[in-house]
């Protein structure tokens, strides 16, 4: 990859849309433009995120409300859960190959290609998914309307998240948010007419009126794309040589969105699980408590863009621009000492204000959770998964950050780490029993958090290095399969 494409990547392209406006807030220095930057960068980083979970736990509210009965409310969130992990795991390979491919072109001004790999990288996505979705709803006892609702909405995450890629393109992202709450919206009244003036099933209704908001925000968000990339080709499958090219990025998010949830997984085959409806298995002793565990890492991901648009971002252009022909050797060092230097203060920064929140948490989870009806258990596993959520969010700084510099095969190792190591002290708490549960997920991150660091400190040093001895002398095309395919299609 040349030089100078470096400075563009992957990193750079997934929060390019929110950097204009986050310097044009911070550049006054004022403490009320400081609260709208922060305001502003919760709101495009976290917002759909925290929109869709606020939709969940209204719709879970309303429930109770109208006297849904237990079964039918365990049946119908256990449904959503499914298709949004199984919706993330399909996609996840699929987004960082399709992040790399959007940033190269981006770079390249060939903005044309851009529009038809989002319905090329769907129909792929889709056809992959569909495959175990349909093998394991066809196996269920579960009536049919409820399983083809179901298996909608499955596929209509994977579309919306693949979309979500794309969106780190626009700059308007207030215009993302309000689409996200337009459909979110529509999911809560729809869900309230059906169950209050219709004879549907409660799981039925909810599940429609699910199907139908996520497709107004397909929709919505489709339109928007669509009208910024108005340019458009006949390359469908454009991208596919990008998987000849960078193998290994398909591998450094599906294994990292693998092992995020595959402590899940192993309690869901424990003496823990539940099964509810013969269909699904899962274990709420140890989910609930793991997810609002991961609530406490949102303050980070707000910091780490800020940090990264207003700090670190101009010291990495520095560098590198230093390398490719403004700067002698001096400047180099210089500018190297510069970046490093910001880098690591804004992660030391990261940490101890991701360190505030989770004592927060700590202190006040148990009074909180107790009082909404978690058992100790469940109070001893969020507190241990909590500090795993801390070195879950810092060990994924570090691999973002190894993306920036393009050192895919570090990421690589920090995600296959991380895979690895939660499987398998998942499985040894298991069979040490309940005093163990959530000890897995801690060591693991933990563990993966060391190993990111000592790799990120090794490139850093040797950084110089790797930028002028990485660079082929003669640059050849990779052609792999991929690529031939590619080639046959269109030449």
């Amino acid at each position: 990859m040349d030089i100078k494409k470096s400075i563009t990547g992957i990193g750079s392209e997934a929060v390019a849309g929110i950097g204009f406006e986050l310097k044009k807030l911070f550049k006054s220095k004022s403490f009320f433009n400081n609260i709208r930057a922060y305001l502003y960068s919760s709101l495009v980083t976290v917002g759909p995120f925290i929109l869709c979970t606020l939709m969940i736990t209204v719709i879970q509210i309303l429930m109770r409300y109208m006297n849904i009965s237990f079964v039918e409310r365990e049946l119908f969130l256990v449904s959503i859960v499914y298709a949004f992990i199984f919706s993330q795991i399909v996609t996840s390979g699929f987004s960082m190959i399709i992040t790399r491919f959007i940033s190269d072109k981006l770079y390249n001004k060939e903005f044309k290609d851009i529009l038809p790999s989002l319905y090329g990288i769907i129909s792929i996505s889709v056809i992959i998914g569909a495959v175990p979705a349909i093998i394991f709803l066809v196996r269920s006892p579960l009536e049919w309307n409820i399983k083809l609702c179901s298996y909608i909405l499955y596929m209509e995450l994977i579309i919306m998240w693949l979309q979500s890629v794309y969106l780190s393109a626009l700059k308007d992202y207030i215009k993302i948010v309000k689409g996200f709450l337009f459909g979110i919206v529509i999911t809560l009244v729809l869900a309230y007419c059906l169950i209050k003036f219709s004879n549907i099933k409660a799981v039925l209704s909810l599940l429609v009126a699910m199907d139908v908001g996520i497709f107004t925000i397909i929709v919505v968000l489709m339109a928007y794309i669509k009208s910024f990339f108005s340019e458009s080709s006949d390359k469908y499958f454009l991208f596919l040589g990008y998987f000849d090219k960078y193998p290994a990025l398909f591998f450094v998010n599906l294994f990292y969105t693998l092992g995020l949830y595959v402590h899940n997984f192993v309690f869901w085959n424990s003496g823990l699980k539940n099964i509810i409806a013969y269909t699904y298995s899962y274990s709420p002793i140890y989910d609930v408590p793991v997810f609002y565990a991961f609530l406490s890492i949102i303050p980070s991901m707000v910091l780490f863009v800020v940090s990264v648009e207003t700090s670190f971002y101009e010291k990495y252009r520095a560098y590198y621009s230093n390398i490719i022909g403004r700067g002698n050797l001096l400047d180099i060092k210089n500018s190297r000492k510069d970046m490093t230097n910001v880098l690591w203060a804004e992660i030391r920064n990261i940490m101890e204000f991701q360190l505030f929140f989770t004592l927060i948490f700590l202190v006040l989870g148990g009074f909180i959770l107790t009082r909404i009806g978690l058992i100790k258990l469940s109070i001893d596993i969020f507190n241990i998964t909590t500090l795993g959520a801390y070195a879950n969010i810092i060990m994924l700084i570090i691999m973002l950050i190894e993306l920036y510099f393009e050192d895919i095969k570090g990421a690589l190792i920090i995600s296959t780490t991380f895979l690895i190591t939660n499987l398998t002290f998942s499985l040894i708490t298991i069979y040490f029993g309940e005093s163990f549960y959530g000890l897995g997920f801690f060591l693991a991150t933990f563990i993966t958090l060391l190993v990111g660091l000592n790799r990120l400190i090794k490139f850093l040093k040797y950084i110089n290095h790797h930028t002028f001895c990485s660079q082929p002398i003669v640059y050849r095309e990779t052609r792999g399969i991929f690529t031939k395919i590619v080639q046959y299609i269109y030449e």
